[in-house]
């Protein structure tokens, strides 16, 4: 009786200047021997690393004693160029010239460099690709094309080197690495205490994903994962993000990211919310933990009903006209608007402010008015004038005690995350949404969230030119 006995080896073939592997596995039967292959890894990219390239797997590593495989190292750079290339001298120059000198002077490169990610001429020339396209899964056809490939020359932008770039900056560290690098590059003024903006967006996913759910928000249900951004007043600059799954954000979610935001070192002094963070509750919740807000009060919460009923059928009166610092109308319009002591609301103590702007009520009772008309349905007078003074109507809920010629100028900047958002969602890239796995998508939104810092210092510097 003889006993069989195998032994593993790799096998090269030679085609043109391209050598192909194959595990295979040798079987010695008594004085016999045959054999039998194993797998087949494809393409050899680096024989010393254990390199391989096959249409299963991409670009992978295989040792032959562990009989495992494993993801390629970041700095590796496969040189072989595909058929058809174009032509090397011929490049697109300007924008990406101009990109990357932008994200030097800005400093925003000091950040970059503290991930410590193995191959930086891969991920600058990625960021660049997110701040100057916006058609998914063609970096590498851009990249060829571009100047970015002589300023990055190792750079690796297919598919799945892209994958294998944002789920390695997408790691917890990394996002430490970086946010603990770029703050203080915002200035001491954000560590020590800033008022900032606190607003949130939704990223429709249809595919697949832990963190997509279904999304009930302002109406509009969709299957999306919620972004959180946070920004400094005045500047606009983006402080921080989180995500949290596509539910509507409750008071709690903001508790979270403050504390999040003195883990890395920000200490805020007041929030500037979206008014869809609001429930009494929620506000309760952010009460107890002593963490100051303005919000827009929501026309159905009952703090809105009892108090526009008794105080505005008197609110156009000329000393609650709004004006600014120096005397003048608030941006040229006619508000009203009168602080109202809100003494136990819930157990709080907050401050209303019962507003009217004329302009808007005037544009809304148009467009009221046009509805009724072709309705063709009997008006009742009580009713009709009713809507009409609700028109151009708001209230604003605060912890602190605001001058009235300063809240419209504090609760306006609200729509400075919009534009936030605006620049995050058109220009850097951040839709469309198509991730699978959630370390891709931490280091999507961290490498959106770079390209939304560059454009918003570019922008900037040309307002103020």
């Amino acid at each position: 009786m003889t006993q069989e006995s195998s032994s593993r080896h790799i096998v090269y073939s030679v085609r043109g200047d391209t050598r192909y592997a194959t595990v295979m596995r040798t079987i010695r039967d008594g004085n016999e021997t045959r054999k039998e292959m194993i797998v087949y890894l494809g393409r050899e990219l680096d024989e010393k690393q254990g390199i391989y390239k096959n249409k299963a797997r991409g670009i992978f590593t295989y040792n032959l004693k562990t009989n495992k495989y494993d993801s390629a190292p970041a700095s590796f750079v496969d040189v072989c160029k595909r058929k058809n290339a174009r032509e090397e001298l011929i490049v697109n120059f300007g924008d990406a010239f101009l990109f990357d000198s932008l994200i030097h002077k800005f400093g925003i490169s000091t950040a970059i460099d503290a991930i410590g990610y193995g191959n930086t001429d891969s991920l600058y020339g990625l960021l660049l690709y997110y701040m100057l396209c916006h058609r998914s899964n063609n970096a590498q056809t851009w990249y060829e094309g571009s100047y970015a490939r002589f300023l990055y020359p190792k750079a690796n932008l297919s598919s799945q080197r892209i994958s294998d770039l944002l789920a390695g900056i997408g790691r917890e560290d990394s996002y430490q690495r970086f946010f603990g690098a770029y703050l203080p590059l915002l200035g001491e003024e954000v560590r020590q205490g800033a008022n900032i903006l606190i607003h949130s967006t939704g990223l429709p996913n249809s595919i697949q994903f832990p963190l997509t759910t279904v999304s009930n928000h302002n109406g509009q249900v969709s299957e999306e994962v919620r972004l959180i951004y946070v920004a400094q007043q005045g500047s606009r600059m983006s402080i921080y993000m989180r995500y949290v799954p596509g539910s509507i954000i409750d008071a709690s979610t903001l508790v979270t990211t403050d504390k999040e935001l003195k883990a890395v070192g920000v200490n805020t002094k007041f929030s500037i919310l979206d008014a869809g963070y609001l429930t009494e509750a929620g506000m309760h919740e952010l009460y107890r933990n002593k963490i100051s807000f303005l919000t827009r009060c929501p026309t159905n919460r009952k703090a809105y009903k009892e108090v526009m009923v008794q105080h505005l059928p008197d609110l156009e009166r000329a000393e609650n006209l709004a004006l600014e610092s120096q005397g003048h109308l608030f941006n040229g319009r006619q508000v009203y608007i009168k602080c109202v002591p809100v003494e136990n609301y819930f157990g709080m103590k907050l401050y209303a402010y019962v507003g009217k702007d004329r302009i808007t009520a005037m544009l809304e009772g148009k467009k009221y008015s046009r509805q009724v008309h072709s309705s063709r349905q009997h008006v009742d007078r009580k009713q009709f004038q009713a809507d009409l003074d609700n028109h151009g109507a708001f209230m604003i809920l605060s912890t602190r005690r605001i001058k009235c010629e300063d809240l419209l100028s504090t609760y306006y900047v609200q729509q400075e995350v919009e534009q936030v958002f605006d620049i995050t969602k058109n220009y850097a890239s951040l839709l469309p949404l198509n991730v699978e796995k959630k370390e891709t998508f931490r280091g999507h939104l961290l490498l959106t969230f770079m390209a939304t810092v560059i454009l918003q210092k570019l922008q900037s510097m040309v307002k103020e030119s």
